[in-house]
């Protein structure tokens, strides 16, 4: 009778295993299929902007991201105004954003300008895609040459899309991003473009997820394309699920199975409309509820680099920031340039249990 049960108890445990294997679910959280730098049990995304002129006088009507002067490369005092497409400042990033133990960008593109939408009256748009694309070229670049894998994916704009429906964005831009960006070789092709229960994340702004699935699920046209992706949103403040813009005003992070949102602060200069960061206090109120609690599958960042809504986090000089804006100082009120990339990189060897190894 033991022999038996012995018996019948291996066969129990070889059947959960091959049921786990075969349908991908995972046995336990630290067995989740991850971006494939690490065991898990979560993959940490960080927001990338390719808004930035040289001069960087006005992106998109923001006059105020010219007061920030991030750190463009290792030479030491390098803080400076760059291109978003000068190849030496993003090799420089994607550096440190792998040395972070970072596993993807999300491309911040949902000013507009994939699937033949244009925002109207703006340049800027093209540009920014142009830029991503030099971006994803030299992801490449860093993935041929280095063990830790830097993927990425894009969040584009379905809101600006004429007299067009929901789900005929979705899929005309979905047809751009998958055919010149996932399929593009010279980008890596698919094995660079980041996923998600195994198909590729497109994060759409304008709309919330609730009304994605009802305008998706309703969209009768051809849907070759965009079913092809895992199709996400941001849109205003984000709500449980959602992947930004920013999170809801003085709630912090949402804590979700999927997603889980930290960011710094953010300021759009509208009134009412800012979330002081408190010399770091705040960001670390946002990590520590994801440290505090089960794991999300992505825990993303919200920014690397966006001066225009100041919500980024990479070095950066602010001694030049105006009344209007706040400058990131320490605990003592001294100005501290890397003090949120310093939280990022703490934080991050926290999740994953081990040592900082800046």
């Amino acid at each position: 009778m033991s022999c038996l049960s012995a018996r019948s108890s291996r066969m129990l445990v070889f059947v959960l295993l091959a049921i786990a294997v075969f349908a991908h679910v995972p046995l336990a959280m630290g067995d989740r299929q991850t971006n494939g730098n690490h065991a898990g049990p979560s993959d940490v995304g960080i927001w990338y902007c390719t808004y930035f002129g040289a001069d960087c006088t006005s992106v998109v009507g923001y006059t105020k991201a010219k007061n920030y002067f991030p750190l463009c490369s290792s030479r030491p005092g390098d803080f400076r105004h760059y291109a978003s497409d000068d190849a030496a400042v993003i090799d420089y990033h994607l550096q440190q954003i792998a040395a972070a133990k970072i596993d993807f960008l999300l491309l911040e593109l949902t000013p507009g300008g994939l699937g033949g939408y244009r925002n109207p009256g703006w340049k800027e748009d093209v540009y920014m895609v142009d830029c991503a694309r030099k971006v994803c070229q030299r992801i490449k670049a860093w993935n041929d040459g280095h063990a830790w894998k830097i993927k990425y994916a894009l969040a584009v704009c379905t809101q600006i899309r004429g007299a067009d429906s929901w789900g005929l964005a979705i899929e005309k831009i979905a047809k751009d991003v998958f055919t010149t960006f996932y399929n593009n070789q010279d980008y890596g092709g698919p094995e660079n473009y980041y996923q998600l229960n195994g198909k590729p994340l497109m994060v759409n702004y304008g709309l919330r997820l609730k009304q994605l699935k009802t305008e998706w699920d309703g969209y009768a046209g051809d849907k070759t394309y965009g079913n092809h992706f895992a199709l996400r949103t941001c849109t205003g403040y984000a709500d449980v699920g959602e992947y930004g813009w920013p999170l809801p005003l003085h709630k912090g992070t949402l804590l979700d199975s999927e997603i889980e949102l930290v960011e710094p602060g953010f300021n759009v200069h509208r009134p009412g409309e800012v979330e002081l960061r408190k010399s770091g206090e705040f960001y670390r109120q946002c990590w520590q509820r994801v440290l505090d609690n089960p794991k999300p599958q992505i825990v993303l960042i919200q920014s690397f680099n966006d001066y225009l809504e100041e919500s980024a986090v990479w070095i950066t000089d602010t001694s030049k920031l105006d009344d209007t804006q706040e400058k990131w100082t320490n605990g003592e009120g001294k100005l501290s340039p890397s003090l949120y990339w310093d939280i990022t990189v703490e934080s991050i060897a926290r999740l994953r249990n081990q040592s900082k190894t800046r």
